[in-house]
């Protein structure tokens, strides 16, 4: 019969499905298993125990517990006196209102201390707004001055080289005067950094001399 029962789970149950088993070690011994048979008719031996230090131990346990008793009653002393001294004391009407009314009076010359700096502060910072705006202000009126200045300046350059721009109007009059007036913009130095302006001139001429000294390279 058990036989059929292990064929018939190897049937039901394919290679696959066994690779996810794990076998589990007991720590202890469960405990439905009997006791071993080499543990029948063994008596444990008891650890001997020096008598004096047992004494010992059950004097300093008598003297531990004593402290703590004394410990936890002290602490409870002091509590129940603190929940004494901060009880309410029961108070007449009239002694509720009047207390009522010096809080009140309290309560409001603390709101007008807070009041009174609160305005202050926002005082303070009005007016460090205010500066700030008037340095804005003014820092952007000087740009704008900047700006306007050097517009001008740009169109006062610029009308003062429209003089001699070539209009209709001039055209023929600045091709003759281009045409009497060669440039030529070709120049030599020599050794000495003297300059020679001119396309043919070789050697120093004396129309040269006096502009080439003048106009040394330093």
């Amino acid at each position: 019969m058990f036989r059929a029962l292990v064929i018939g789970a190897q049937e039901c149950l394919s290679l696959r499905s066994w690779q996810g088993l794990q076998s589990v070690r007991w720590r202890r011994k469960p405990r439905w298993l009997p006791m071993a048979k080499s543990r029948y008719n063994k008596t444990p031996v008891r650890t001997p125990v020096n008598p004096e230090e047992k004494e010992e131990m059950k004097r300093l346990y008598n003297v531990y517990r004593t402290q703590i008793r004394s410990v936890r009653k002290f602490l409870i002393t002091e509590v129940q006196t603190k929940l004494a001294q901060t009880s309410v004391i029961d108070l007449s009407p009239e002694e509720e209102e009047a207390e009522m009314k010096r809080c009140l009076e309290i309560n409001a010359k603390w709101n007008e201390e807070i009041a009174k700096a609160r305005d202050e502060r926002q005082a303070k910072l009005l007016e460090a707004r205010k500066e700030d705006i008037m340095d804005r202000l003014e820092a952007k009126k000087y740009r704008e001055e900047e700006r306007i200045r050097l517009a001008e300046e740009k169109v006062r350059v610029e009308i003062e080289r429209s003089k001699t721009f070539i209009t209709r109007e001039n055209l023929e009059k600045s091709i003759e005067q281009a045409l009497d007036n060669p440039m030529d913009y070709n120049f030599a130095l020599d050794l000495q950094m003297n300059l020679y302006r001119g396309r043919l001139t070789t050697t120093p001429s004396e129309n040269l001399v006096p502009e080439a000294k003048e106009e040394k390279i330093q």
